[in-house]
C-alpha cells in the first residue's frame, strides 16, 4: 500500500471515482440540461479527446504512468502536443468527460465533468514537483510551455 502511495496513487484513485461519478450521474440523470445541438457537441468533444489522448500517450511511449510519480527509466518529453501544454492527457480526460456528460444530457455531470479542471491543475502541480526533482531541464521546459492544460489560458 505505501508504494502506492508514494507514487502518488491516491491521486488516481480520486481521479477514477470522480471520472465514474461523471459516467453514472450522466447514466441517472439528475438535471436534464437543455441545449440544442448537445449530443453532436459532445460526440465530436469525445472524439478529439480520444485523438488528443491517444497522440499524447504515443508521444510518452514508455514514459506512460497513470502515477503523478515519472516511471524509473523515463525521460523528459517534449515533443508532440507537450509543445502546447504540459499535461495533454489530463486535458484529453476533461475533454471527454464533458462531451460525455454533455451527450447524456445532464448539468450536474456536466459540472462534475467540469470540476476536473481544477483538480487536474493540482494533481499537475503535485506531479511536476517530481518531474523537477527528476528532470534537471524540467524547469526551462515549464517556462517554453507555460501552460499546464490549455494552452494560452491555463
Amino acid at each position: 500500500m505505501s508504494s502506492f502511495v508514494e507514487r502518488g496513487g491516491l491521486w488516481v484513485a480520486v481521479q477514477f471515482v470522480w471520472i465514474a461519478a461523471v459516467v453514472v450521474v450522466g447514466r441517472i440523470g439528475i438535471l436534464a440540461l437543455s441545449l440544442p445541438g448537445r449530443r453532436v457537441l459532445g460526440l465530436a468533444l469525445m472524439a478529439g479527446a480520444l485523438v488528443l489522448g491517444i497522440v499524447s500517450a504515443l508521444a510518452l511511449g514508455g514514459n506512460l504512468t497513470p502515477y503523478p510519480k515519472p516511471v524509473a527509466a523515463g525521460s523528459m518529453v517534449e515533443h508532440g502536443p507537450y509543445r502546447w501544454v504540459r499535461h495533454p492527457i489530463y486535458t484529453a480526460v476533461i475533454i471527454g468527460m464533458a462531451g460525455i456528460a454533455l451527450r447524456g444530457g445532464d448539468a450536474v455531470a456536466v459540472m462534475l465533468a467540469l470540476g476536473l479542471i481544477p483538480f487536474f491543475y493540482a494533481k499537475s502541480g503535485f506531479e511536476e514537483g517530481h518531474l523537477a526533482e527528476r528532470y534537471p531541464d524540467y524547469g526551462a521546459y515549464q517556462a517554453r510551455v507555460p501552460r499546464r492544460l490549455i494552452p494560452g489560458l491555463l
